[in-house]
Protein backbone atom coordinates (compact mmCIF):
# COMPACT_ATOMS: atom_id res chain seq x y z
CA UNK A 1 0.00 0.00 0.00
CA UNK A 2 2.78 2.18 0.75
CA UNK A 3 3.27 4.64 3.35
CA UNK A 4 0.88 7.87 4.35
CA UNK A 5 0.70 11.20 5.97
CA UNK A 6 -1.92 11.42 8.87
CA UNK A 7 -2.27 13.75 11.32
CA UNK A 8 -5.11 14.41 14.56
CA UNK A 9 -5.28 16.44 17.89
CA UNK A 10 -6.74 16.42 20.65
CA UNK A 11 -7.18 18.77 24.15
CA UNK A 12 -4.25 19.04 26.14
CA UNK A 13 -4.05 19.35 30.10
CA UNK A 14 -0.76 19.37 31.14
CA UNK A 15 0.01 15.98 30.08
CA UNK A 16 1.32 14.60 26.64
CA UNK A 17 0.82 10.69 27.68
CA UNK A 18 -3.24 11.38 28.60
CA UNK A 19 -3.53 13.66 25.64
CA UNK A 20 -1.99 10.89 23.02
CA UNK A 21 -4.15 8.14 24.95
CA UNK A 22 -7.26 9.76 24.61
CA UNK A 23 -6.32 10.58 20.83
CA UNK A 24 -5.30 6.84 19.99
CA UNK A 25 -8.67 5.87 21.84
CA UNK A 26 -11.01 7.86 19.85
CA UNK A 27 -9.02 6.96 16.30
CA UNK A 28 -9.69 3.61 17.25
CA UNK A 29 -13.56 3.97 18.54
CA UNK A 30 -13.92 6.17 15.01
CA UNK A 31 -12.32 3.27 13.28
CA UNK A 32 -10.20 6.17 11.82
CA UNK A 33 -7.50 3.57 10.71
CA UNK A 34 -6.39 1.57 7.92
CA UNK A 35 -7.91 -1.72 8.35
CA UNK A 36 -7.18 -4.58 5.67
CA UNK A 37 -8.80 -7.03 7.32
CA UNK A 38 -12.25 -7.50 6.56
CA UNK A 39 -12.77 -10.94 7.14
CA UNK A 40 -11.85 -10.84 10.29
CA UNK A 41 -14.45 -8.21 11.75
CA UNK A 42 -12.64 -5.07 13.32
CA UNK A 43 -10.96 -6.10 17.12
CA UNK A 44 -12.70 -4.83 19.96
CA UNK A 45 -9.61 -3.43 21.56
CA UNK A 46 -6.48 -1.50 21.23
CA UNK A 47 -4.32 -4.52 22.13
CA UNK A 48 -6.17 -6.83 19.53
CA UNK A 49 -5.47 -4.42 16.95
CA UNK A 50 -2.25 -4.72 17.76
CA UNK A 51 -1.49 -8.69 17.75
CA UNK A 52 -3.25 -8.68 14.12
CA UNK A 53 0.22 -9.69 11.92
CA UNK A 54 -0.79 -7.00 9.30
CA UNK A 55 -0.95 -4.58 11.64
CA UNK A 56 2.24 -5.54 12.62
CA UNK A 57 3.79 -5.29 9.48
CA UNK A 58 1.71 -2.34 7.48
CA UNK A 59 0.54 -0.17 10.53
CA UNK A 60 -2.40 1.48 10.64
CA UNK A 61 -1.60 4.91 9.05
CA UNK A 62 -2.52 6.81 12.15
CA UNK A 63 -1.46 7.72 15.81
CA UNK A 64 -1.59 4.48 16.82
CA UNK A 65 1.54 3.97 15.08
CA UNK A 66 3.42 5.92 17.23
CA UNK A 67 4.22 5.31 21.31
CA UNK A 68 6.86 6.86 22.41
CA UNK A 69 7.51 10.93 23.30
CA UNK A 70 11.35 11.95 22.67
CA UNK A 71 12.88 15.52 23.39
CA UNK A 72 13.04 17.94 20.54
CA UNK A 73 16.37 17.27 20.18
CA UNK A 74 16.14 13.77 20.56
CA UNK A 75 16.56 11.03 17.40
CA UNK A 76 13.94 9.93 15.31
CA UNK A 77 13.01 5.99 15.69
CA UNK A 78 10.53 3.61 15.56
CA UNK A 79 7.09 5.02 17.07
CA UNK A 80 8.62 7.96 18.09
CA UNK A 81 6.80 11.44 18.34
CA UNK A 82 9.36 14.78 18.70
CA UNK A 83 7.88 17.96 19.41
CA UNK A 84 9.09 20.40 17.00
CA UNK A 85 12.04 22.98 18.28
CA UNK A 86 11.32 26.71 18.35
CA UNK A 87 12.76 27.42 15.17
CA UNK A 88 11.18 24.43 13.26
CA UNK A 89 7.57 26.23 15.06
CA UNK A 90 8.37 29.85 13.69
CA UNK A 91 9.57 28.16 10.25
CA UNK A 92 6.44 26.09 9.50
CA UNK A 93 3.85 28.59 11.77
CA UNK A 94 5.44 31.46 12.07
CA UNK A 95 5.42 31.32 15.42
CA UNK A 96 6.57 28.97 18.51
CA UNK A 97 2.45 29.05 19.94
CA UNK A 98 0.58 27.81 17.07
CA UNK A 99 -3.42 28.04 17.19
CA UNK A 100 -5.91 25.20 16.44
CA UNK A 101 -6.58 27.22 13.25
CA UNK A 102 -2.95 28.21 12.38
CA UNK A 103 -2.60 23.93 12.00
CA UNK A 104 -5.49 23.68 10.66
CA UNK A 105 -4.82 25.69 8.17
CA UNK A 106 -0.98 23.73 7.12
CA UNK A 107 -2.98 20.34 7.81
CA UNK A 108 -5.88 21.30 5.13
CA UNK A 109 -3.21 23.02 2.38
CA UNK A 110 -0.78 19.55 3.10
CA UNK A 111 1.75 21.96 4.79
CA UNK A 112 2.70 20.08 7.71
CA UNK A 113 6.48 19.67 8.14
CA UNK A 114 6.68 15.63 7.34
CA UNK A 115 10.76 16.20 5.86
CA UNK A 116 12.62 16.04 8.98
CA UNK A 117 10.69 12.66 9.84
CA UNK A 118 11.27 9.13 8.99
CA UNK A 119 8.71 6.50 8.52
CA UNK A 120 6.40 4.99 11.61
CA UNK A 121 7.30 8.24 13.60
CA UNK A 122 5.51 11.29 14.38
CA UNK A 123 6.05 15.28 15.25
CA UNK A 124 4.22 16.99 17.66
CA UNK A 125 3.33 20.51 18.86
CA UNK A 126 1.29 22.18 21.17
CA UNK A 127 -1.72 24.53 20.10
CA UNK A 128 -2.29 27.70 22.08
CA UNK A 129 -5.43 30.19 22.57
CA UNK A 130 -4.51 33.21 24.50
CA UNK A 131 -1.34 32.17 25.26
CA UNK A 132 -2.59 29.07 26.83
CA UNK A 133 -1.50 25.24 25.70
CA UNK A 134 -4.79 23.77 24.73
CA UNK A 135 -5.05 21.42 22.61
CA UNK A 136 -1.87 18.56 21.41
CA UNK A 137 -1.35 17.94 17.25
CA UNK A 138 0.10 14.89 16.48
CA UNK A 139 1.08 14.51 12.84
CA UNK A 140 3.39 11.33 11.22
CA UNK A 141 3.55 9.12 8.53
CA UNK A 142 3.44 5.42 8.74
CA UNK A 143 3.06 2.21 6.77
CA UNK A 144 5.14 0.04 4.75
Amino acid sequence: MGASAWSVRGRFDGDPEAALDAMKARVFEEGDYLWEEDELGRPDSIDELYEVESVQESGTHSVLDVHEFISATGEDDFGTIRPLTDAELVAAFGTEEPSVADFDELDKAGRLPYERRPRWSANCALLYEDDVAVELAIWGVSGD
